[in-house]
């Protein structure tokens, strides 16, 4: 009985170490906008017919197929789907809820992605022996009192496990530049 105290106040202690580190670091993969952040899009966004979204890297509105996706990009997608092309207006939005995950086996627009890494000085196919690539995705749900068809933003990056982690807050900022300003409540 002892020993599971002492290892569940041991457990707490190295929890409550774990997340003051990360706590309010812009610059932590783990420290994510919180609910009442705000998003300010500061230029007309135009979202293509028959398409909920556009992606972001580097400052940058693009197409899917034209992000690196090996590298922070974040995805700006509307409620529902139209056959017409649509333009989203700048404006103030609210971050409602933040969600971090991980997806196994990112997939591109045609199918999965064929990797191949070296390990151990051998050739490794990642489909059938090796670990699956992931996608290290931060949602954000939007709410626009203005355009109630704002619907998400994701940050993102594709990526080996343990090699990649989440985009942090700071590289958010970055991947957004002057398409979207991030505030934090305290900010």
């Amino acid at each position: 009985m002892r020993v599971q105290i002492a290892c569940a106040a041991l457990a707490a202690a190295l929890t409550g170490c774990q997340t003051a580190s990360y706590l309010g670091n812009e610059n932590s993969p783990y420290y994510v906008p919180p609910a009442g952040s705000r998003l300010t899009l500061n230029q007309d966004v135009s979202i293509p017919p028959d398409q909920l979204a556009v992606y972001i890297q580097n400052g940058r509105v693009l197409r899917n197929g034209e992000v690196q996706h090996y590298y922070p990009f974040c995805k700006f997608e509307l409620h529902d789907n139209s056959a017409a092309a649509r333009t989203v207006k700048p404006d103030e939005i609210t971050i409602t809820k933040t969600v971090q995950q991980q997806v196994h086996g990112a997939t591109a627009q045609a199918g999965p992605i064929m990797m191949a890494r070296m390990s151990l000085g051998r050739l490794v196919d990642d489909q059938r022996d090796g670990q699956p690539m992931r996608s290290f995705s931060t949602r954000m749900d939007l709410h626009s009192d203005k355009q109630p068809d704002i619907f998400r933003l994701t940050c993102a990056q594709w990526g080996d496990p343990g090699l990649t982690n989440y985009v942090s807050i700071a590289e958010m900022r970055q991947t957004l530049g002057n398409v979207f300003t991030l505030r934090l409540p305290h900010e």
